[in-house]
């Protein structure tokens, strides 16, 4: 009888080998959609920022007397607001000291980012879109696309700041009215 108490255990119990299993799963089941999901936290996220560019384009176009720019510097894989700068005479387009520009994240596709004005694409590497302060601005869209999700930031030419649309969702922008020609002109607001 001695023999079998001193019997050292060298194998794991079928309780032990199920509850290992057990927590397992329950770490894999917290961890993998967390995992997944911090890449489409940074797409919304860098939709964000670039949102915030755009509204600082358009703050800056309604609100300075110096020329305002946006770019996409696609080698770098940046979006940017410029400003013009004069040095010694001669004027070139530098990025806003205030506005830092947007890194896109590495596993975007080199044609994620696309920036169209009035409807139609433009390529910002050689001349940045640009607008004189007190002339009319055109309708600004830039469009983001990752797999299956896509995003547009509108920047009307009325608006005084951006819509983005997440998805297909999102807020219609406010359109201006002619209250005069719609009778409206003389009633109380």
């Amino acid at each position: 009888m001695r023999a079998n108490a001193e019997h050292v255990r060298r194998a794991f119990t079928l309780l032990e080998m199920i509850v290992v299993v057990i927590v397992i799963g329950i770490m894999s089941a917290l961890i993998i959609p967390r995992m997944g999901g911090n890449q489409y936290r940074e797409y919304s996220l860098t939709v964000e920022r670039v949102n915030d560019v755009v509204l600082m384009f358009a703050h800056r176009v309604s609100t300075s007397n110096q020329p305002a720019g946006l770019r996409f510097d696609s080698q770098r894989n940046q979006f940017e607001l410029l400003t013009k700068v004069d040095e010694d005479g001669e004027y070139f387009w530098k990025p806003d000291p205030l506005a830092r520009p947007v890194t896109l994240p590495d596993w975007f596709d080199e044609h994620a980012l696309s920036i169209f004005v009035d409807g139609e694409y433009v390529d910002t590497m050689q001349w940045p879109i640009t607008t004189t302060p007190g002339e009319a601005r055109p309708l600004i869209e830039v469009a983001l696309d990752w797999e299956e999700h896509s995003s547009l930031i509108s920047l009307p030419a009325h608006a005084m700041g951006p819509n983005i649309w997440l998805n297909g969702e999102g807020t219609e922008p406010l359109m201006p009215i002619d209250l005069d020609a719609s009778g409206q002109g003389r009633e109380e607001w």
